[in-house]
């Protein structure tokens, strides 16, 4: 993974207020309405989280086994919200397309591809924190 392209093309669409964030939601809901009754009506407060959560992975690239130990708690405590394995899908889908169109010119295929490649990497990650009777994670 080029930890330095995800950095460099994260500053280029992250913004303080969590626009990055609440535009991937707002592309979500629009491509894939069915998850919405997953999330509260005002996604404010999950948007500030997941922004927070991008930056800690960001951060913390060089710790494999803090990104096997965080992910994997996250991806228990999603599949207990209901979270299926699909959706995963649905979700680097959508922020790679919020960062393109924040990014806009700026924003290169080289960027596109280290960010699908780091969002599917998280997505197995919290996969593997499913527990092993789950149906949620197939």
């Amino acid at each position: 993974m080029d930890a330095e392209l995800l950095e460099t093309s994260l500053a280029l669409v992250d913004t303080p207020d969590d626009g990055l964030t609440r535009h991937f939601y707002a592309i979500l809901f629009q491509r894939h309405p069915t998850v919405r009754p997953l999330f509260s009506e005002d996604t404010a407060r999950q948007a500030k989280m997941l922004r927070s959560a991008i930056i800690s992975v960001v951060d913390h690239l060089d710790d494999p086994v803090w990104l096997t130990e965080t992910l994997g708690e996250l991806g228990a405590r999603h599949a207990g919200w209901g979270v299926v394995a699909d959706m995963y899908d649905a979700v680097t889908e959508c922020m790679v397309a919020a960062m393109v169109e924040l990014g806009g010119e700026a924003w290169t295929p080289q960027m596109t591809d280290a960010w699908v490649e780091a969002l599917d990497a998280v997505s197995g990650l919290m996969l593997l924190g499913y527990p092993a009777d789950s149906d949620l994670a197939s």
